[in-house]
């Protein structure tokens, strides 16, 4: 029994045919006439079939060839052959065998320009209105389309190139052209090869079907814009879907459906004139692309506007490309959703390939035509994450560096970030690149007073200078005058610096302050890095307030005031890495053990001063087997004026705890 059928006429068809034999894989080849055949070497694993079928013949064929279910049907006929195409998928459904479809690959809009026609008929018609000499290279089959539809003066100027096949002079000879007008060769046909029969028969109009990568389309095209002459491009009669000769051969080696090769691409800014090489090659290998619809607008290819896993999977279930593409802007690796998308691809499926190929970043652009470099700067993105919090982070990067590139999300950032350096006392430069690469760039630098005004919308990176950057503290010290106060009780400073050593944080770490009271201890801590998340845990309405007063004033929107009493209020926030308790309202048990349910290694910090919070602590320490444990009493005794004299001014001693669990 055979195993595979392979109906060829194309390039393709023997590319397939040659590996199949390559690797001993016994198919027979059915091609249309006998110049088919003799493009096919004698091989013991290859049986050709010569001759024209409809699609009953087809399915008598099948029968005589003993094709089981297991038999692969692959069509790889020429994409302008819809009939025979038609014709093979009706045989195949009705003898159940299974119908590949192998496609060839290319991006048709190299050809954008030139004008185009939807049958080769109406572009014959639109020939009579020209004058000089026409190149047909459609081949020999629309030669009686041709003359039906062109004058005999048109008829008189063209020239065809045919395969070297007696079928194709005859053809010739039958549709009236001219012996010394007929060019009998066989391809491929180089760009130079064009160029040169363009300019030995004075050509000036060149005729080509959308014919892809193999049917040597883009040498044509490129010839013809080479020698300033127009293609007239008849157009495939659909948008075809199917799969690579590669991932045909992969299916009849391993019995199984060929593995998605999927690739995930940077566009750059989003011109033309910024896509790589390997990108583009990426788009114009692809069975589908995806992507924002502004990245995706040009591209002459089966699209969808989609950029989110949760969008794109399903279609990849539905469609199953072999080789689909998914375009980000700028660099895949610059803050981009490439991360996600992988991560979301790979637990949709172990097997997929996944190749990336980065893009030139907004950044990089812009450093290159503001002659700045970037190997000294700090990079940001404001794009998708412009809160508060991102912006105060954003400002510190300003305060302490000389150059900071920022991703935006849009112009109207601009004015956010003037005002931002204006009230943190930052003076220097800002430069808005607004719709890098494309015919509306725009790059503007202005000082903060002045871009308060910008109004500039579209895509916008810019360039932060700060001529004169602060030195940042290497320990951040929050004051007692730096807080609000009120009547509110607040862990004094000296206390609150050794209850941050004890604590220990580290970058990213999630903080529990339970009673903040003033919220200095979350302020401090806070104020240490951006990257903390501070929770702030307060039940009294006026402590609340005072709180939020603060931190509007230290502009450390990485604190969250959580409004009630703990551990009620845990519910629905993420697990702490540390906790500090200055008051606990009499449930320190509850709390502990609450913590201590839901994660275990968290490292806690706990104030006292009354001997039953002493010996409460002591005795959870215990309970708990507390690991990596500290008691320390800290007296702290102030100076105050009185007069002439300096007075001592004691405080309550207080009892530092620090623990883990």
């Amino acid at each position: 029994m055979i195993g595979c059928i392979v109906f060829s006429g194309t390039t393709e068809g023997r590319t397939l045919s040659d590996a199949l034999s390559a690797h001993k894989i016994k198919h027979i080849v059915c091609v249309a006439g006998t110049y088919g055949e003799e493009m096919m070497t004698e091989d013991p694993c290859r049986e050709v079939h010569v001759g024209r079928m409809d699609a009953d013949a087809m399915k008598e064929f099948f029968i005589k060839c003993c094709a089981g279910k297991d038999t692969l049907i692959i069509d790889a006929t020429h994409p302008y052959a819809a009939e025979v195409t038609a014709n093979i998928k009706t045989a195949c459904c009705e003898s159940g065998l299974k119908y590949v479809r192998v496609i060839r690959s290319g991006d048709e809009s190299i050809a954008d320009g030139y004008p185009k026609y939807a049958t080769a008929a109406d572009c014959a018609k639109a020939l009579n209105k020209t004058d000089s000499n026409i190149l047909l290279t459609t081949g020999s089959k629309e030669l009686g389309v041709y003359c039906e539809n062109v004058s005999k003066e048109v008829l008189a100027r063209t020239y065809v190139r045919v395969l070297p096949s007696i079928e194709s002079l005859e053809l010739c000879e039958k549709a009236g052209i001219e012996k010394t007008h007929i060019i009998a060769m066989h391809g491929p046909f180089s760009k130079d090869m064009n160029a040169a029969l363009i300019r030995q028969y004075s050509i000036k109009h060149l005729v080509t079907k959308e014919s892809g990568v193999s049917g040597g389309f883009e040498e044509k095209i490129l010839a013809a814009r080479e020698e300033g002459i127009t293609a007239h491009i008849i157009e495939r009669p659909s948008v075809e879907e199917g799969i690579s000769v590669d991932a045909a051969l992969s299916m009849m080696l391993t019995g199984t459906d060929p593995v998605m090769n999927l690739t995930i691409a940077g566009l750059g800014m989003g011109s033309e004139g910024g896509l790589t090489l390997d990108a583009r090659m990426a788009i114009k290998d692809s069975d589908v692309v995806f992507g924002a619809e502004r990245l995706i607008e040009g591209i002459n290819k089966k699209k969808y506007p989609l950029y989110l896993a949760k969008d794109i999977i399903p279609v990849l279930e539905s469609e199953k490309p072999l080789r689909p593409v998914i375009l980000y802007s700028g660099d895949v690796s610059f803050y981009s959703g490439t991360k996600k998308m992988i991560a979301a691809l790979r637990e949709w499926r172990e097997d997929i390939n996944i190749r990336v190929l980065p893009g030139i970043s907004s950044v990089s652009y812009i450093s290159s035509k503001l002659g700045v470099s970037y190997d000294d700067a700090i990079l940001f993105s404001l794009h998708g994450h412009d809160s508060n919090e991102d912006l105060a982070k954003l400002t510190d990067l300003i305060k302490y560096n000389s150059k900071v590139f920022t991703l935006l999300s849009g112009g109207k950032d601009i004015p956010k970030i003037a005002e931002a350096m204006i009230s943190s006392g930052i003076s220097g430069c800002i430069t808005a690149g607004n719709n890098l690469s494309y015919d509306d760039e725009s790059v503007i630098a202005m000082t903060p007073e002045e871009a308060l005004s910008y109004d500039r919308t579209g895509v916008t990176t810019a360039f932060i200078y700060n001529s004169a950057p602060e030195r940042k503290p290497l320990i951040n010290v929050v004051k007692d005058s730096d807080m609000i106060r009120g009547d509110i009780p607040m862990t004094k400073e000296c206390i609150r610096h050794e209850s941050m050593i004890r604590l220990g944080l580290c970058e990213g770490d999630v903080m529990y302050d339970i009673g903040g009271g003033t919220g200095s201890v979350s302020i401090e801590a806070a104020s240490l890095s951006r990257n903390l998340k501070v929770y702030s845990f307060e039940r009294k309405p006026e402590a609340i307030n005072l709180i939020k007063e603060n931190i509007a004033k230290a502009g450390l929107y990485n604190i969250e005031v959580i409004e009630g009493d703990a551990p009620d209020t845990f519910e629905g926030l993420p697990a702490p890495d540390r906790v500090f308790i200055g008051g606990s309202d009499g449930k320190l048990s509850q709390i502990i053990k609450t913590l201590s349910e839901r994660k275990k290694g968290i490292r806690y910090v706990i104030n006292a001063v009354s001997l039953e919070t002493f010996e409460e602590v002591k005795r959870l320490m215990k309970e708990y087997d507390a690991t990596e444990d500290d008691i320390v009493q800290i007296s702290v005794t102030g100076v105050r004026k009185a007069g002439g004299h300096h007075l001592m001014n004691a405080q309550n001693p207080v009892w530092i705890f620090s623990f883990t669990i």
